[in-house]
């Protein structure tokens, strides 16, 4: 007897935009599984001064948060807003 496969999950990916910001470029890729994001590559990560210690915590947050409904990393307002923009481009690109 053969086990009833599981319906099909649906997998997307979607390319940011790249923004140009104050301390260097962000750009990310947003992946979702089934409509809930899944993870978030970083394709350009820049950011100086230590700054880029906020992209790990604002990956965390997006996952959360589902998106980029979600507070400023801490002492990282510019790096955040940057952030959250290509983040939405991503999301807006899913397929």
């Amino acid at each position: 007897a053969s086990a009833s496969s599981p319906p099909a999950s649906t997998k997307k990916t979607g390319k940011g935009a790249a923004i140009n910001y104050r301390y260097g470029t962000i750009q990310v890729e947003a992946i979702s599984k089934n409509g809930k994001l899944t993870a978030i590559n970083l394709l350009q990560a820049g950011a100086t001064g230590g700054r880029d210690a906020a992209f790990s915590v604002l990956v965390s947050a997006a996952i959360s948060a589902n998106g980029s409904n979600f507070g400023n990393a801490s002492g990282a307002t510019f790096t955040t807003d940057a952030f959250k923009q290509s983040l939405d481009s991503a999301i807006a690109n899913l397929k």
